[in-house]
C-alpha cells in the first residue's frame, strides 16, 4: 500500500514539474483546432459556399486532411514528451534519487509512459470538443463530422504512441540529452535512408532497374513511424484498414517490451556517457558507419564522369576514416581516441565493398530475371511510361491472361535477352546494344511481374525501338492489353459519371470542355469513344496520325486509383478512323482539323539539338518565314498535344509554330516524324 501511495505521489510531483509540457501541447491544439476552425469558417462563409461544402471543408480541417497542423502536433508532441519525460536518466543526481526511492523501477517507467500518453491525448480531446462547439455555434455539426474527427483522433494517437516510444527508446540507449535527440532521429530515419541507398545502388549498377513497392522497400521504410504515418494516411472517407490498427498496435507493444527491458537493464552509472550500453552502442556505430560509407562510395562513383571504381574505393576509404573518427570522438569524448576501435571501421568498409560488389556484379541476376511462365501469375507492360494506379479486378484478370499468352511471354524473353546496357561515358550514361554498338531509337518498357502470394517484381527495359517496334505495337491488337493500360477501359458507370471534367484537345492546342453540366451525356460519349479505342489496331497506330485527344480529370474521392488527373496526358488519342467519336463531337460543335494548314501558321522555328548540326554545347535555331518552306515542313510535324508514344520521331529536333488567330497569336510545339524532315 505504501508503495502504491508513494508511486502516486511521485507521479503527482512529476506532473507538477512537467506541467509546461501538456500546457504547451494544449496551446498548440487550441490554435490548430478551435481557433483555426473559427477563422476557417469565417473564410468559408464569406466565400458564399454551400452548407454541404462548408461542412465538408470543416470536417477535413479538424480531421487533419486539409491542413498539416495535426500532423505537426503529433510529431512535435512525441519528441517533446519523450525527451522531457526521460531526460532525468541522463543526470546522475536525478537517476540516483529516483532509483533510491522504495518504488519498483517498473512502476516508475510505466507511470512516465502513461503520463506521456496523457499529455497528448487529453489536450487533443479537449480541443476537439471545443472544435465541436464551434461547429454547433455555426450550425454545421453533423454525424459525419464527429465520426471522421474521432477516427482521426484514434489514428493520430496510434502513431503518436509509436513515435513517442521510438524517442523513449533513443533516450534509454543514450546517456546525454543531445545524443538522445540525435539518436531518435537516427532510429526514425535509418530504415528509409538504407532503402534509398539500395535504390541508388540498383539504379546505378542494374541496366533494368525500376523502382516499385517491393517487400524489402516496404519493410525498410515502414521501420520509420514517420514514413508509416504518411503511408497509412486514411482516404478521404477516413476508412482505416484493420491491418493498420493490428500492425500499429503490435509494433507499439513490441516497442514497449523492448523499452521496458532496456530500462530494467540500464545501469545507473550510464548517465553522462554517450551510449548507455557499450556493446549495443558498438553495434549501432557499425550500422551507422556502413550507411555513411555506402553513401560516400556511391557519391564518389556517380559524380565521376565515367563511373570510376577507383573513385568508388576512394570514397569508401575517405568516408570510412572520417566518419569513424567522428563517431569515436563522440563516443569517447576524447580527440586522442579518434582511431580507437579500428576493427569497426574495417568491418564497415568490408561490408560496404561486399554490398557494392553484389550490385556491381549482379550476383543474384537482377537484369536476367524472368519467372517461368508457369510461375508468372500476371504481367503489366507499359511502353514509354509507368503504371500509376492500383489495378481493379477486371485489370487483374486481363494481366493474368497476358501472363498466360505465349506470344506475350516470348516478347518478355526478348526484352530480357536484348535489353540495352548502360555504358558510362564522358558525357554521362548511354544505353547501348549488347554488342556495344549505339542504338539510334531508344524506348523504355516498364514491366511488372506478378507471382504467387502477391509478390511483384519491377523492371524497366530500354530497348532498340527499331528492333522491337513491331512486337510492341502488336500488343495493341490484344483487348486484354488495352484493359491493363487504359483506366477508362474498365471504369464503371459510376466512375464515368464521376469524372470531373472532359476536355477535347486539338492539334492546334485548343482545349474545349464538353458536357460540362451533363454527367450522363458525358458518360455516354465516353462509352462511344471507349468502344472505338478498344477496337483500335496496330495498323491504326502505324498509319494514322492523331487528330486530337481527350483530357480526363478525375476526383480521387470518386474514382479510386486515379490521382488529380488522368495518369497519361496522351493516352486517349482520337484518330481519323474514330468516326462515331468524331460525329458525337461534331454534334457538340467541336471540329478537329486533321492537319496543320499553312495559312494558319505565321512562322516556323526549328531547334536542332543534334551534335552534327552545330557545336555539342549549342543549339542551332532557324526561323522560317517563307511560305513555300512552311508548306514543305508541315506534313512532317506532329503536335506534341496529340503525339503517339508509338510514333518514331526525329531525335534532337523540336519545332515551334506561331499560329495566327483572331486578336492574338500563340505558339504550339511539334515533333518531327522520323525520316520526314525536309532539307530547308
Amino acid at each position: 500500500m505504501k508503495s502504491k501511495i508513494l508511486s502516486f505521489s511521485i507521479l503527482k510531483e512529476t506532473t507538477k514539474k512537467q506541467v509546461w509540457v501538456p500546457a504547451l501541447i494544449m496551446l498548440g491544439f487550441f490554435l490548430s483546432l478551435p481557433v483555426m476552425g473559427m477563422v476557417y469558417l469565417e473564410l468559408l462563409q464569406s466565400g458564399h459556399r454551400t452548407e454541404a461544402e462548408i461542412i465538408e471543408a470543416y470536417t477535413r480541417l479538424i480531421a487533419g486532411t486539409r491542413f498539416p497542423f495535426l500532423t505537426m502536433m503529433t510529431m512535435g508532441s512525441a519528441v517533446l514528451t519523450g525527451v522531457s519525460g526521460f531526460s532525468w536518466l541522463h543526470s546522475k543526481i536525478k537517476t540516483d534519487f529516483y532509483h533510491s526511492l522504495p518504488v519498483r523501477r517498473e512502476k516508475l517507467f510505466l507511470g512516465q509512459v502513461i503520463l506521456g500518453i496523457a499529455y497528448f491525448m487529453v489536450p487533443y480531446l479537449i480541443n476537439l470538443l471545443l472544435a465541436y462547439v464551434v461547429g454547433i455555434v455555426h450550425g454545421i455539426l453533423r454525424g459525419g463530422l464527429i465520426w471522421m474527427s474521432l477516427m482521426s483522433f484514434l489514428y493520430q494517437c496510434l502513431f503518436y504512441l509509436l513515435m513517442y516510444l521510438v524517442v523513449v527508446l533513443a533516450m534509454l540507449l543514450t546517456g546525454k540529452v543531445v545524443v538522445g535527440v540525435l539518436g531518435a532521429f537516427v532510429l526514425t530515419f535509418y530504415g528509409p535512408v538504407v532503402s534509398l541507398l539500395l535504390q541508388g545502388l540498383g539504379a546505378t549498377f542494374f541496366d533494368t532497374y525500376a523502382s516499385g513497392e517491393t517487400l524489402l522497400k516496404k519493410v525498410l521504410e515502414r521501420l520509420s513511424p514517420v514514413v508509416a504515418y504518411a503511408a497509412c494516411q486514411p482516404d478521404n472517407s477516413f476508412k482505416i484498414p484493420g491491418k493498420v490498427w493490428a500492425i500499429g498496435l503490435l509494433a507499439a507493444a513490441a516497442l514497449i517490451v523492448v523499452c521496458f527491458f532496456l530500462y530494467k537493464k540500464r545501469p545507473s552509472e550510464a548517465a553522462g556517457r554517450t551510449m548507455a550500453f557499450g556493446r549495443l552502442g558498438r553495434v549501432i556505430q557499425y550500422l551507422m558507419e556502413v550507411m555513411v560509407v555506402l553513401f560516400s562510395g556511391l557519391l564518389f562513383y556517380t559524380i565521376t564522369s565515367r563511373g570510376s571504381l577507383g573513385w568508388l574505393i576512394f570514397g569508401v576509404l575517405l568516408g570510412g576514416v572520417l566518419f569513424h573518427g567522428i563517431m569515436e570522438v563522440i563516443y569517447e569524448g576524447d580527440i586522442r581516441r579518434v582511431m580507437g576501435h579500428a576493427w569497426i571501421m574495417g568491418a564497415s568498409m568490408v561490408t560496404t565493398l561486399l554490398v557494392i560488389g553484389i550490385f556491381y556484379g549482379d550476383v543474384f541476376g537482377y537484369d536476367d530475371y524472368l519467372p517461368a511462365q508457369g510461375k508468372l501469375k500476371s504481367v503489366s507492360i507499359w511502353i514509354g511510361g509507368d503504371p500509376v494506379s492500383e489495378p481493379n479486378e477486371e485489370e487483374w484478370a486481363s494481366m493474368e491472361k497476358l501472363a498466360a499468352d505465349p506470344q506475350v511471354y516470348e516478347t518478355l524473353q526478348g526484352l530480357v535477352k536484348d535489353h540495352l546496357i548502360q555504358i558510362a561515358t564522358g558525357e554521362g550514361v548511354e544505353h547501348r546494344r549488347q554488342d556495344g554498338t549505339k542504338a539510334e531509337e531508344i524506348r523504355g518498357v516498364s514491366v511488372i511481374y506478378g507471382q504467387s502470394g502477391g509478390r511483384r517484381a519491377y523492371r524497366e527495359y530500354y530497348v532498340d525501338y527499331d528492333q522491337y517496334r513491331q512486337k510492341l505495337m502488336a500488343l495493341y491488337d490484344s483487348l486484354e492489353y488495352k484493359k491493363t493500360v487504359y483506366p477508362l477501359a474498365t471504369m464503371s458507370e459510376a466512375g464515368l459519371e464521376g469524372l470531373e471534367q472532359v476536355e477535347v484537345v486539338s492539334i492546334m492546342g485548343s482545349y474545349t470542355p464538353i458536357f460540362a453540366e451533363n454527367p450522363q451525356a458525358r458518360a455516354e460519349f465516353l462509352k462511344i469513344y471507349r468502344a472505338e479505342l478498344m477496337q483500335m489496331s496496330a495498323e491504326t497506330l502505324e498509319k494514322e496520325r492523331p487528330v486530337g485527344r481527350l483530357a480526363l480529370t478525375a476526383s480521387y474521392d470518386t474514382v479510386m486509383g486515379w490521382m488529380a488527373s488522368d495518369p497519361d496526358d496522351n493516352a486517349y488519342l482520337i484518330y481519323p478512323s474514330f468516326m462515331k467519336t468524331l460525329a458525337a463531337l461534331s454534334e457538340q460543335d467541336v471540329e478537329l482539323p486533321g492537319e496543320l494548314h499553312a495559312e494558319d501558321v505565321k512562322s516556323v522555328t526549328v531547334y536542332d539539338y543534334r551534335e552534327n548540326a552545330s557545336r555539342a554545347d549549342a543549339v542551332q535555331e532557324k526561323e522560317i518565314l517563307d511560305r513555300d518552306q512552311i508548306e514543305k515542313i508541315l506534313p512532317a510535324l506532329v503536335s506534341t498535344e496529340c503525339r503517339s508514344r508509338f510514333m518514331e520521331y526525329e531525335d534532337g529536333i523540336d519545332v515551334m509554330l506561331e499560329i495566327k488567330s483572331k486578336g492574338y497569336d500563340y505558339n504550339i510545339t511539334c515533333l518531327v516524324r522520323k525520316g520526314q524532315m525536309p532539307k530547308l
